[in-house]
């Protein structure tokens, strides 16, 4: 703004200083060289008509350059020199029209950098920015000039061009496009990737807006089914679109109208049956939809920026729950609380949740976080000190769905946790497998061990809980032992005192997995 200003005022000191000029100098010469005073004042008049031509020359000269100007920067991204969406909205409509007609296919593929923030994170901004520079000169140099190349977000980069030979070629694209970033991002010691959405004109949009809505719904499905996939559009992916755009409506209506609601299941000594805590778990009953899955809208919410609200909520609702009843303090022990992997991977997400936890002064002492193994072994070195500094404020942590990654012992002897829950497919199948049993006993002893306890979920047979208890595993969770249940069910269920009977077995306890 400062070299805005200063530019400007320069103009304005040269053009005050040029026409003090004119009209000085100019009205000396007339009365030198003009000595009749009738033609004085002709030429007084020429003289003023000759000055109003000079400035509306110079001002139309001055303002045209600044248009221009203005104009290519506007069209194009200041920092990658690539068009913007705009104007590569434009140039897609006129390539259509040009290719179309001729029985010529176009191609455009919308890439979206995977773990984008990341790339600061290592690189720092100005090192982010020269790596945004580099791949943009990679595409223009490895792109022929009959290609569109846009820069549509942050991380989000689109191509269009002609495609020479058939729609099955889409693949073959989509995999240069990613070979090119890769060779990039190697270079610049980065460890990630992209996914593309890809679409085709005529098939999936004969406009530059259908065309590119085509692709942008193609990569949101490919990334929500598997981050680095190359998906090309198909019509159906339309109408999921739609239905999911409905559905996302109906959850910020639920959550700002409080409708969510929670339930907890248990958890217990598997020889005592004594209450060890309990597990919240969200629910959805939508009016449209009846029961909604957690496995179906907690996708939705981490992709939507929800997961605040949503934490916000469960952690304020558990608080007032259990003080309400009675039981934070007295019967329950132990209240734990699922963290999404997009929370526990996001610095700011992160901290916001522990400015709630630590406004519940009342919950706090008594919470325990779930956190994914696939989160913790996302960064483990990440995970390791931001476990060890939460610890020391008093918060304790488990890791849910244990075994199930590739280094779980690891895990094991790296993390500070104070606690690991089986992963439910190892208790599913432990009568039938006895490798599962093997695999279940060696944990349990380690951790043991390490001072770590472990609890085994998913249990809904006596024979289940009878191997868990061989096996050395001191707490359970399970539909045999008791079901989720809400508040008022909670209170009824501990006031019993047993816990026998009181479940039912479920096939589909998946749902129960939430934030």
């Amino acid at each position: 703004m400062r070299k805005v200003l200063k530019s400007a005022g320069l103009i304005a000191l040269i053009y005050t200083l040029l026409g003090a000029s004119w009209i000085l100098f100019s009205d000396l010469a007339v009365e030198r060289f003009v000595s009749d005073h009738d033609l004085q004042r002709q030429v007084q008049t020429y003289k003023g008509w000759a000055y109003v031509l000079v400035n509306a020359t110079l001002l139309f000269l001055l303002i045209s350059r600044a248009l221009s100007y203005f104009d290519k920067a506007t069209q194009r991204d200041p920092l990658t020199k690539l068009y913007r969406h705009y104007q590569f909205t434009g140039y897609l409509k006129e390539m259509l029209s040009r290719q179309l007609p001729a029985g010529r296919q176009v191609i455009l593929l919308y890439l979206d950098i995977d773990k984008f923030k990341s790339i600061n994170e290592k690189l720092g901004y100005q090192g982010a920015d020269i790596f945004l520079q580099s791949f943009s000169d990679r595409l223009r140099s490895h792109y022929q000039a009959d290609t569109l190349m846009a820069r549509l977000g942050a991380d989000q980069f689109a191509l269009a061009k002609p495609l020479g030979g058939s729609g099955d070629d889409y693949e073959a694209e989509g995999h240069y496009l990613q070979q090119l970033f890769a060779e990039g991002a190697a270079e610049a010691g980065l460890d990630i990737g992209c996914s593309i959405g890809v679409a085709l004109a005529p098939e999936d949009g004969r406009n530059a807006r259908e065309l590119l809505s085509a692709a942008f719904i193609a990569l949101k499905n490919g990334k929500q089914e598997q981050p680095g996939t190359i998906q090309l559009y198909n019509r159906n992916m339309s109408r999921d679109e739609n239905e999911r755009q409905a559905m996302l409506t109906d959850l910020r209506e639920a959550i700002a109208g409080r409708r969510l609601s929670l339930v907890y299941q248990p958890q217990f000594d598997s020889f005592s049956q004594e209450l060890t805590g309990c597990e919240v778990l969200l629910r959805w009953h939508c009016p449209k939809r009846s029961f909604v899955s957690p496995a179906e809208f907690i996708p939705l919410a981490e992709a939507n920026n929800l997961m605040s609200a949503i934490s916000a909520f469960v952690v304020e609702q558990a608080s007032l729950e259990l003080q309400q009843s009675g039981l934070l303090g007295q019967q329950v022990q132990r209240v734990s609380v699922n963290v999404s992997a997009m929370e526990f991977s996001n610095p700011a997400l992160m901290e916001n949740l522990l400015t709630r936890l630590r406004a519940n002064e009342s919950l706090y002492p008594y919470l325990q976080l779930e956190i994914t193994e696939t989160a913790a072994l996302s960064d483990l070195g990440g995970s390791v000190k931001l476990l060890a500094e939460l610890r020391r404020q008093g918060l304790k942590f488990s890791i849910d769905d244990f075994g199930t990654g590739y280094s779980s012992l690891m895990m094991l002897k790296e993390l500070p946790i104070d606690e690991i829950k089986i992963d439910r497919a190892f208790i599913h199948d432990m009568l039938d497998q006895p490798k599962a049993i093997a695999i279940i006993e060696t944990l349990a002893s380690v951790a043991r061990k390490l001072g770590i306890s472990v609890v085994a979920e998913g249990v809904e047979t006596e024979e289940q809980l009878q191997r868990l208890k061989d096996c050395g595993c001191h707490e359970v969770q399970g539909y045999l032992l008791a079901r989720p249940m809400k508040i008022a069910e909670f209170v009824t269920f501990l006031q019993r005192g047993s816990p026998s009977g009181t479940g039912r077995r479920r096939s589909d306890a998946t749902a129960d997995k939430v934030l």
